[in-house]
């Protein structure tokens, strides 16, 4: 399983389509593109999750993608949610020997197992990488706000301990007299008295 668009792409092994596994319409549309497909789909018409094989009339052009909706999983338990990785992954199964010419009941047993479980484990590995990515975009929002209520405090303290009392700064402050200072043959630093003409 690898990621280099918005999509992950699952390798099926010695058949030659990969498997797109989409989490955001955005993703699966570019998914579609990159397919060149250039008839319009839609990531999810019914459910949480749906597999998809598209073949784009009177072209090589093919696309096997599972589309997740992560916010609706998030509402379910852990089991829920392996359940329809499970689901998914079986449908696309079926796709990929639909798309290599496989007889479905010329498909052994054993064959489907194993190749179910080879593509199962990607496809749940790219949805924890998903969901594990997510937590962590979640918590950076949670602590933005306490470290932006921190920062305005630290400015407000600052300002108080640099006001003079009043709603402005002192616009008329005393001017400071000019002080040179010159080191002595200690290299003690003193003031240098400037005595005026």
């Amino acid at each position: 399983m690898k990621k280099t668009k918005p999509y992950y792409t699952a390798d099926t092994g010695y058949f030659e389509h990969k498997v797109k596994i989409c989490f955001t319409e955005e993703a699966f549309n570019q998914a579609v593109k990159d397919a060149k497909i250039t008839t319009r789909h839609s990531a999810l018409d019914v459910g949480v999750a749906e597999s998809h094989h598209i073949q784009q009339e009177g072209t090589q052009n093919t696309l096997i993608a599972i589309v997740f909706n992560m916010d609706e999983m998030s509402k379910m338990d852990s089991l829920e949610r392996l359940g329809i990785i499970v689901h998914e992954t079986v449908h696309t199964v079926t796709h990929v020997f639909e798309h290599v010419g496989e007889d479905e009941t010329k498909v052994g047993d054993e064959s489907r197992a194993y190749f179910t479980e080879y593509l199962f484990k990607q496809v749940f590995a790219a949805y924890a990488t998903e969901e594990d990515k997510r937590e962590r975009a979640r918590e950076r929002n949670r602590k933005s706000p306490e470290q932006t209520n921190q920062a305005i405090i630290g400015a407000l303290i600052q300002m108080a301990e640099h006001d003079n009392g009043g709603a402005r700064p002192n616009h008329n402050p005393k001017r400071k007299g000019n002080v040179r200072r010159t080191k002595n043959s200690d290299g003690d630093t003193k003031p240098e008295t400037t005595t005026g003409v």
